[in-house]
């Protein structure tokens, strides 16, 4: 059953051909060759899936980003309007209240807006180069070229043993010469190796890709994450000392409109107890 085999492997073993064809390794480990590109392959297939999916999460992530800021900036406004009615009521310090927190909440949708910039700029950009179609397209042409110099190289190494066969059989002869047969099949096995090798130079470029590069370009991502949490944090940081004194006087601000509550209450009474008796004197008159 055939075996993967590594690119050191392949590399040492396509040179042991090179320097001595005759007593190297390499024709038996051809088919190993081929095993080890359709697990690359199959591998590659599942991660290119993953990708796939990992962009439109993303983006996913950046539209609905774009939404929530969008929002935001509208509930920012509101807060401004209520903020500037107040003022025009002269509750100066409910006015301050609402427009302090709108400030803060305009500074930290900002910072969010610039992240969620940053998730498309640094992620999405990326994953398009990796999940570009040039470059699964090439891949798979090299593959074909590589199975198309396998062919090339058994149908070939079958057409010799079969004429040999039968230059051999009257003479009684049926053993196959295998340094003939390796001689003869040194161009075949140079192209295949060397279709393997273009092969093998692409999946390094789509493993960099899919590997180092894609995760230097998360590891960028984080740090503009945690520059947005440093940033959000300075920023509540900076407005605590107000919140803080604005919540420990606020609930004294309740105390006018409770008492302005309580009269109306009681005037309210008063007039449908008039209301009443006014009704029953005009009834018992009638």
């Amino acid at each position: 059953m055939p075996e993967k085999i590594s690119i050191s492997d392949f590399v040492s073993l396509a040179k042991e051909d090179l320097s001595s064809p005759v007593s190297s390794g390499f024709q038996s480990k051809m088919s190993d060759c081929r095993s080890t590109v359709a697990a690359l392959e199959e591998s590659l297939e599942q991660d290119q899936m993953s990708l796939q999916r990992m962009k439109k999460i993303v983006k996913a992530i950046h539209v609905s980003g774009l939404n929530h800021v969008e929002n935001k900036e509208l509930y920012t406004e509101v807060l401004e309007n209520l903020g500037n009615s107040h003022l025009m009521q002269e509750n100066n310090e409910i006015s301050t209240g609402f427009l302090n927190l709108a400030v803060f909440t305009r500074e930290i949708t900002a910072l969010f807006k610039n992240l969620v910039k940053n998730l498309n700029n640094i992620i999405c950009f990326p994953l398009e180069n990796v999940l570009k179609t040039e470059l699964r397209d090439s891949r798979l042409e090299l593959k074909k070229l590589m199975e198309k110099s396998w062919k090339d190289y058994d149908a070939k190494i079958g057409k010799l043993k079969k004429e040999r066969r039968e230059t051999q059989k009257p003479h009684g002869m049926i053993r196959m010469e295998s340094t003939d047969t390796v001689e003869d099949m040194e161009r075949e096995r140079r192209n295949f190796q060397l279709q393997m090798c273009e092969y093998l130079l692409k999946i390094q470029e789509l493993k960099v890709r899919q590997g180092p590069d894609l995760l230097q370009s998360l590891i960028k991502y984080f740090q503009a994450q945690l520059n947005f949490f440093q940033d959000g944090l300075k920023a509540a940081e900076n407005l605590g000392p107000f919140v803080e004194k604005l919540a420990a006087s606020v609930h004294t601000k309740v105390r006018p409109y409770a008492q302005t509550h309580t009269h109306l209450q009681c005037f309210e009474t008063i007039l449908l107890l008039m209301l009443v008796m006014t009704w029953r004197n005009r009834k018992i008159m009638k």
